[in-house]
């Protein structure tokens, strides 16, 4: 038994629709994706950023300790080798080698414990920063997956509303395709009959 040709037509034009309707999506997915993909990338950048620059103090603040701790075998060798006044006959400044090292020392165990400080308050907001661009970064992705998954949605309730119609459009533009394809075939047809 023939099939009914404006049943053909019809699931041509219901299978056309669908496939277009597939690729309106697979084209706002991919979309999303390269937008998603240029996202990271540029987070994973701002992060690494600050991780060079918490890197960069680390290594600054090593150097600057190594060079204060050469500053203290300066200083110890100052007071080991600094000569005792001469001497006097008389009440003449005795030289207390232990105070002086107890100052110097002091003294020194201060300026460490700035440069110390003043590392570690740095190294520490880096760390901060960091951990502060990861939790704005998955805010705001959520943000944005929330706001892709409403696109799909509003794409998706577009096409269901549109659906009938557009298959009827396509209906429409296929019965005018075949008539002109018919239309074209019967002058053909007609002018070779003629030779």
């Amino acid at each position: 038994m023939p099939r009914e040709p404006y049943l053909d037509l019809r699931q041509e034009a219901e299978r056309r629709v669908e496939q277009r309707f597939a690729q309106q999506c697979e084209a706002l997915f991919a979309q999303h994706r390269e937008q998603r993909e240029r996202d990271q990338r540029a987070q994973a950048q701002a992060v690494e950023r600050v991780a060079k620059e918490q890197a960069r103090l680390a290594e600054q603040k090593r150097q600057s300790l190594e060079a204060h701790e050469l500053k203290w075998d300066e200083m110890r060798n100052r007071i080991a080798y600094k000569p005792a006044p001469a001497p006097s006959f008389g009440f003449g400044p005795t030289r207390d080698i232990e105070r002086e090292y107890r100052e110097m020392r002091r003294q020194w165990i201060d300026v460490r414990d700035t440069i110390e400080q003043g590392f570690n308050e740095r190294i520490e907001k880096c760390q901060s920063a960091q951990d502060d661009l990861r939790f704005a970064f998955d805010a705001a992705n959520e943000i944005q997956a929330q706001r892709d998954r409403e696109s799909y949605e509003r794409l998706t309730e577009s096409q269901d509303r549109t659906r009938e119609s557009a298959i009827t459009r396509e209906e429409s533009r296929i019965e005018q395709s075949v008539a002109r394809e018919f239309g074209e075939r019967s002058r053909n047809a007609g002018a070779e009959r003629e030779i």
